[in-house]
């Protein structure tokens, strides 16, 4: 849309801007159409200022995908720091800059103000193209539009009928579809948009499981943003890391204010909505080096391990985080685009990145001063002799390496606006954090290095098994976690040079590839940051080398047993692998224990206790929270994390394995799963001795006064 020619494009840019104005108008009125005015706005939310900074910054001729990428990247950009300046109208005695009469009238003006700025920068260019209509009307790309649908049917009956049939249906038919693909039934023309379709899918088949928020982090998220709703200011001023980050007290309460959607509706269908546009990046961003069919399968091992789909889905300011970083490693690898103009983007996306996400934002930091590093060592002399002397064939002047846009001007803009943000926005709670973990780190270095605790970063990868089958799918991980040790190893000794990595992406996954070492062995280092999720982003750059090391380890096996042309063609060890990763999924997703009845673990798919919550479990919490005086509030395990809606780490604490050390004038909160079981769970912090475990609490309300219930929530005093 942004090569359009100019005219047309404000046309079409123009109507959806009355579009708005007219839905709001009509539900002020009291005229309300319903779901138009939620689809509408958001598209209008995600999509219109960006396009229009695509055409002021005159980049053109990118393609679908990027065009995509990049315009709701940058109209996220716009509108976090649009609502951030929007907020200092108290200033002006405006008293509730976030509110609905004043987000309108000020993002209407904005965006009037971008249409007149293309129209001068931008008049004169026009290179239109467009999609074929065949593809759309393609049969392929019908029925793929029909998969996201089960997932929105399959939690419904799960919520309210409580069968998952449709949702196991829905795992069978993306494995089928993933094996379509390697055997070349699907075009490769429509891989980015099944890549997208699976994302989407995969994430909606856990976000819309209950009609209330689930997890741990998002809680307390859900509370920062309803706050801002509640009072139509954000108060930069509370002393929480998360309430610097503007992905969300700033944009998720615009999205809520001006679609008129709950919040946790904007958490649970627009945030799954822009995280599912990260494969797609990352689809992009490994196609630009490797092929069509290694890209794909690369993204959907990604996709395949259960963090994507469980724990991202509950944090939502990391959701928008690692959009922004897939788009700075795209523009790291583009060669269609001028120097220039992919350092502004690099510079607003770094940005971004620090105000949506501060311990990505640090992950990245670190890698990027190390890959800087090692840029400059290449370039020296004495590495040249290095090279020259035990490489004589190769030319170390021939890797130009002056062409990144890794600059020590934009590592130094990344440095000073993070610190800056973190300690003028969240009064240095971050920067405290950060320095934490270190000391954590180094004593834990120093004096419990032998302590079995330095085994947590492995165990957490590898996840402990209670069965056969479980046995077997902890193998499987292995094996592919192996696999990307051989494709770095390959690469170190100079055996991809049939692909296209850039330099910089090579330095980025040797990094990447350090830190999940580091993650693994250092004591403490891994359950600081959590090794679940410092592996899922370290795939962004490691997951084509689990396939590449794949392949080697299959030619290397099929070489062994038998000496047949067939066992060199790099199409069938493709094929063995994407049967590799599609069993890895159904394992990992829940299907083969849930068919199976062993010690199922997939929420979504069987009825296990996790932090999901329901109705009445959130009634009783606002009743407490409501008629609440003093003392702490207590809950078991997984009930503690629906706490931090309302209240603070100090004020909620877990229920004690001995109930002698409850304090006096506290209230004691059990949910669903307690009340139906009679039993709570203990969490045991000291992972090292034993697991965590249930118990029963009769006893607790034998000797406790019942102050509430609903039939699925109990408070005792």
């Amino acid at each position: 849309m942004n090569d359009w020619e100019i005219k047309k494009f404000l046309k079409v840019v123009l109507t959806v801007q009355i579009a708005v104005l007219g839905i709001i108008l009509l539900d002020l009125m009291g005229h309300k159409i319903p779901i138009l005015r939620e689809v509408i706005i958001t598209l209008y939310l995600l999509f219109i200022p960006g396009i229009l900074l695509l055409r002021i910054f005159r980049i053109h001729k990118l393609g679908n995908i990027e065009t995509l990428l990049y315009s709701v990247g940058l109209s996220i950009f716009s509108i976090m720091f649009f609502g951030f300046l929007i907020n200092m109208l108290p200033a002006l005695g405006i008293l509730k800059p976030i509110s609905v009469n004043v987000l309108i009238v000020a993002i209407s003006l904005f965006v009037g103000f971008l249409c007149i700025l293309s129209y001068v920068i931008d008049k004169k260019f026009s290179h239109p193209d467009f999609i074929n209509s065949k593809d759309i009307f393609s049969p392929y790309f019908l029925f793929m539009c029909l998969i996201p649908f089960l997932a929105i049917f399959g939690t419904y009956l799960k919520n309210f009928n409580a069968t998952n049939i449709l949702l196991m249906i829905l795992i069978i038919l993306i494995a089928f579809m993933v094996i379509a693909v390697a055997f070349n039934k699907i075009p490769k023309k429509f891989y980015p948009f099944l890549v997208f379709i699976i994302s989407i899918s995969l994430l909606y088949h856990t976000s819309l499981i209950s009609m209330q928020l689930w997890g741990w982090d998002i809680q307390h998220e859900f509370f920062l943003a309803n706050k801002v709703i509640e009072y139509s200011y954000w108060d930069p001023s509370l002393p929480y890391n998360t309430n610097a980050m503007l992905s969300i007290v700033i944009l998720a309460p615009i999205f809520s204010k001006l679609t008129g959607m709950d919040i946790t509706w904007v958490f649970k269908l627009i945030y799954p909505l822009v995280f599912s546009l990260v494969p797609l990046g990352l689809y992009r961003f490994f196609q630009k080096q490797t092929d069509d069919k290694l890209a794909f399968l690369s993204v959907f091992f990604l996709m395949a391990i259960f963090t994507f789909y469980t724990e991202m889905n509950q944090l939502a300011r990391q959701e928008i985080a690692e959009l922004f970083l897939v788009m700075l490693f795209i523009l790291m690898v583009s060669s269609n685009m001028k120097k220039t103009k992919r350092a502004i983007l690099s510079v607003i996306f770094a940005i971004s990145l620090i105000v949506s996400h501060y311990g990505l934002s640090y992950i990245y930091l670190m890698s990027l001063v190390m890959v800087y590093i090692i840029l400059i060592f290449v370039k020296s002399s004495f590495f040249k002799k290095i090279v020259r002397k035990f490489r004589p064939n190769v030319d170390p002047d021939s890797n130009n390496w002056n062409q990144t846009i890794l600059t020590s001007t934009y590592v130094f803009l990344f440095i000073v606006f993070a610190l800056t943000w973190y300690m003028y926005l969240s009064s240095s709670s971050i920067i405290y954090k950060i320095f934490n973990i270190g000391n954590h780190i180094a004593s834990s270095i120093f004096t419990d290095f032998l302590n079995p605790e330095a085994a947590q970063g492995a165990a957490a990868i590898t996840f402990k098994t209670t069965s056969l089958l479980h046995e077997v799918a902890k193998y499987l991980n292995l094996l592919f976690q192996f696999s990307i040790f051989i494709g770095i190893l390959a690469l170190l000794m100079g055996r991809l040079k049939n692909y296209r990595f850039k330099k910089e992406y090579v330095v980025f996954a040797m990094v990447n590839f350090i830190i999940l070492i580091i993650s693994i062995v250092v004591p403490y280092f891994a359950s600081a940051l959590n090794i679940t999720r410092l592996y899922h982003i370290t795939l962004f750059l490691l997951a084509p080398f689990s396939v590449i090391g794949g392949i080697i380890l299959i030619r290397f096996f099929l070489t062994k047993i038998s000496n047949k042309s067939w066992t060199k063609d790099r199409d069938i060890q493709l094929k063995i692998i994407y049967m590799g990763v599609v069993v890895l999924f159904l394992f990992y997703s829940g299907f083969i224990y849930e068919i199976s009845g062993d010690n199922p673990t997939s929420f979504s798919l069987s009825n296990i206790d996790y932090p999901v919550f329901n109705d009445q479990e959130v009634q009783g919490l606002q009743w407490l929270s409501t008629n609440r005086e003093h003392g702490y509030v207590y809950a078991d395990g997984y009930r503690l994390s629906l706490l931090s809606r309302s209240f603070t780490v100090s004020e909620s604490k877990d229920i004690p394995q001995n109930f002698s050390q409850l304090k006096t004038d506290s209230y004691i909160f059990l949910g669903n799963y307690n009340t139906k079981t009679g039993t709570i769970l203990i969490r045991n912090k000291n992972t090292t001795t034993k697991n965590d475990f249930y118990m029963d609490y009769s006893s607790l309300a034998n000797t406790k006064s019942q102050i509430y219930t609903n039939g699925n929530v109990t408070i005792y005093y």
